[in-house]
């Protein structure tokens, strides 16, 4: 399916119906604010700046029209993602868009939703594992190499949403495939790369900035702190706490906050006399404006600033990528096709005006290509404390969370799971701490992650004991980010006991079919989408599967 075609004829009020019904009620906002290609793409020809249209028809050969197609489609794409996520719940495993950004396809696991994607404007994949399994088995990778350490021959892992798939790159099909057997984690689709990522610093004199007089990264974005003012956010690896700027942009200020390994980001205090200002460094005599920093899909167009290379462009390749360098594993990171060199660390990742990361590390060089890796701009400004420097001032960033199956029924001792999703609703994304509160007694709550983008998901188990009281509980999910500080939260019902929590007709682990009739806590309801139900689909819980009757 052609989203170009597509959603320049689809009718606001059939979208926004559409939108309504995958909601499933689980957010308020979202169904009326979905953007046609078409307005996505007359916006964008306002909005984006000459010299970035220029650069990307010649980094990817296409017509300045061309340019303006591709990232309209990538647009609608980041709405898209944000709808799925949050209405498609557990069934939900990823969005992208294709190669040459013709396509924007969404992977789900019920083939029941099939008819409410491509109402989206979306082509549907239908596929086994949903985007929270693999994402659970990126965090056992996780877990087991803060533990046993992976080793030298593997250089990382991420969560494939093209495949369907947990990738391990490493030096040898053997390597990769014995590592993940270690950690117990299964289904692992090996890449073999010999090239070991390592982080783009480099001691050279040079523009940009220099640290204690003796190594030189380049700048990120410009971003303001309530107490030390002014100042901008780079890499983690470029300097600890208290390292000094003796020169290039921002000179005579000081690393105030640092992070590496583990993360790979820091903010710097500039020096005296040094102004933000919301601009990207083209190395051609231009900037490109930043207007915010909004997350860009799978897929979409990314260009990298950087003081050694200059201005670069390619594509996003994954999400949440975990990368092992000398150093140690840097997590929750970005993959690009965008090739960096040493020197070109702490730089600015862009889409379109969308500030994206800053320039982590990667393999390869911009002579023959690479892989790099962006540290996520959300996790920097909220684990500094800082505001992204836009054009048109700052808007207060805000954030809205659901969870996906409101409910889940389990008996003592077993373990409930639900998918956490945030989303935007104002200013950018930023970074979201997780926390759970009000559990039963002997019961306890774990995040995977625990902290998201305020455009991510997280799985939350509720895992409760023997001795955990029968009865019915709402547990609060509180989610936490941003500067000034922002709390939202919302609830999920656990049923300790329970057979079904309402009795009737409607079990779990049955199949349904689109009018089949069930009853439920004295309701009945008729099916609305094929589906096999799972504890926590209870139908007074899943509007957009069961229909009260």
């Amino acid at each position: 399916m052609n989203p170009r075609r597509h959603l320049a004829a689809l009718g606001a009020t059939a979208l926004a119906a559409t939108s309504a019904l995958v909601l499933s009620g689980t957010t308020s906002a979202g169904a009326d604010e979905l953007t046609t290609f078409d307005t996505a793409r007359d916006r964008l020809v306002a909005e984006v700046d000459d010299q970035l249209v220029a650069a990307m028809s010649a980094e990817f050969g296409l017509s300045t029209s061309g340019v303006y197609d591709r990232l309209a489609t990538e647009a609608v794409a980041t709405e898209i993602e944000s709808v799925a996520q949050a209405g498609f719940g557990d069934a939900y495993a990823g969005t992208w868009v294709d190669e040459d950004a013709s396509d924007i396809l969404v992977a789900v696991t019920d083939p029941g939703l099939t008819t409410h994607v491509e109402a989206l404007g979306a082509t549907v994949k239908v596929v086994d594992d949903p985007l929270s399994t693999l994402y659970a088995r990126v965090g056992e990778l996780d877990r087991y190499d803060r533990t046993h350490s992976a080793p030298s021959g593997v250089h990382g892992w991420y969560a494939d949403v093209t495949t369907n798939s947990v990738v391990v790159v490493a030096d040898s099909d053997a390597v990769g495939e014995r590592f993940a057997r270690r950690a117990g984690v299964t289904g692992v689709t090996v890449e073999v790369d010999r090239d070991r990522p390592r982080p783009l610093a480099d001691i050279v004199g040079g523009n940009a900035y220099n640290i204690n007089g003796s190594s030189r990264c380049s700048v990120g974005f410009s971003a303001t702190h309530p107490t030390y003012g002014d100042g901008f956010v780079t890499a983690g690896h470029c300097g600890r706490v208290g390292a000094q700027i003796t020169g290039g942009v921002g000179q005579g200020g000081q690393f105030r906050f640092s992070r590496f390994p583990g993360n790979d980001w820091a903010w710097v205090e500039a020096g005296s006399g040094w102004t933000v200002a919301p601009l990207v460094n083209r190395y051609n005599g231009t900037t490109v404006s930043v207007a915010n920093g909004t997350e860009a899909a799978v897929g979409a167009s990314v260009c990298r600033s950087g003081s050694t290379t200059g201005w670069h462009c390619g594509t996003i390749q994954a999400k949440n990528q975990s990368v092992t360098y000398p150093e140690g594993t840097i997590t929750g990171m970005t993959q690009t096709t965008v090739c960096a060199e040493p020197g070109d660390s702490g730089g600015s990742y862009i889409s379109g005006s969308s500030a994206q990361g800053v320039t982590s590390g990667g393999s390869g060089n911009c002579r023959t290509g690479g892989t790099t890796f962006f540290e996520p701009l959300a996790r920097a400004l909220a684990n500094t404390g800082t505001t992204l420097t836009v054009t048109g001032g700052n808007q207060q960033n805000d954030f809205a969370l659901s969870a996906t199956p409101s409910s889940a029924t389990v008996q003592p001792g077993q373990t409930a799971t639900v998918t956490v999703n945030s989303r935007v609703v104002a200013g950018q994304a930023v970074n979201v701490s997780l926390a759970a509160s009000a559990l039963p007694s002997g019961a306890q709550a774990s995040f995977s992650p625990a902290s998201i983008s305020s455009n991510g998901s997280s799985q939350l188990r509720i895992t409760t004991s023997a001795s955990t009281p029968e009865g019915r509980y709402t547990v609060t999910v509180t989610g936490t980010g941003g500067s000034p500080q922002v709390s939202r939260t919302t609830t999920v019902t656990l049923v300790v006991g329970e057979d079904n929590g309402g009795g009737g007709t409607w079990q779990a682990w049955t199949a349904y079919s689109v009018g089949d009739t069930v009853t439920y806590g004295g309701t009945t309801y008729q099916c609305r989408i094929s589906h096999t139900a799972m504890p926590g689909w209870e139908p007074p819980n899943t509007p957009a599967l069961w229909q009260a009757v």
